[in-house]
């Protein structure tokens, strides 16, 4: 009997060391797996914060150039100027030499242009030139029929020699809840104050957002034009 007392002893034993060798190594599996996903989420969020900051970078700086007293500069939808989807100017061509007024450029507008349903509908940030959304809509859109999506013809040209379409933020990039951008346009008797702000997420591979809180980012010009 003592035989098969010291052999079943010795069982428990080495069941009881195996177990807790298992359990550190789970332990380690999943401090890695989360140490992992930290990572990925970390990688993420530089990627992100980088192609914002690009795409308002970009905005700031054709933004900066509009003229506030020209009739055709205007929020638009809505045309409130708060939490608007699209901010419309023109760019002075040149300089009346009779007058001294500015000659706008008609044939290419500038549209800062987001995720809009309407009838040029759009599920991405662009910035459009042309002399209207729908001459932007109609030569960029490409096969799926909205703009602010990879499948843009960013290398049509209109006039020749700008772009119909800069694509800064395409439609993967869309947040879990909210606008991708908006505009508030402020009014001012000299100038006015404009608020850019762009909102983002990532998705994985199984449509899971990588982010549980969306990355919102925001950028002021005060015009003065």
């Amino acid at each position: 009997m003592k035989p098969v007392r010291r052999n079943a002893g010795t069982t428990l034993i080495e069941t009881a060391v195996t177990t807790t060798v298992l359990s550190i190594f789970m332990i380690g599996i999943t401090a890695l797996i989360g140490s992992q996903d930290a990572f990925i989420q970390s990688q993420v969020v530089s990627q992100l914060q980088l192609r914002v900051q690009n795409a308002l970078e970009r905005v700031v700086d054709i933004s900066s150039q509009a003229v506030t007293v020209d009739g055709e500069f205007s929020p638009l939808k809505p045309t409130s100027g708060l939490g608007s989807h699209c901010l419309r100017f023109r760019l002075i061509e040149s300089v009346d030499v009779g007058t001294g007024e500015p000659v706008y450029d008609d044939d290419l507008k500038v549209y800062i242009y987001g995720p809009d349903p309407g009838s040029n509908p759009s599920s991405g940030l662009i910035i459009g030139r042309g002399a209207n959304l729908d001459a932007i809509h109609d030569v960029a859109a490409g096969v799926d029929e909205q703009l602010g999506t990879t499948d843009d013809n960013t290398s049509v040209m209109l006039s020749g020699v700008t772009p119909a379409v800069e694509l800064l933020i395409p439609s993967d990039f869309a947040p879990q809840s909210g606008e991708m951008f908006q505009v508030d346009v402020s009014p001012a008797p000299i100038g006015r104050l404009l608020t850019f702000t762009i909102r983002v997420n990532a998705r994985s591979r199984d449509g899971v957002f990588v982010l549980a809180d969306d990355l919102i980012m925001s950028e002021r010009v005060a015009l003065r034009q």
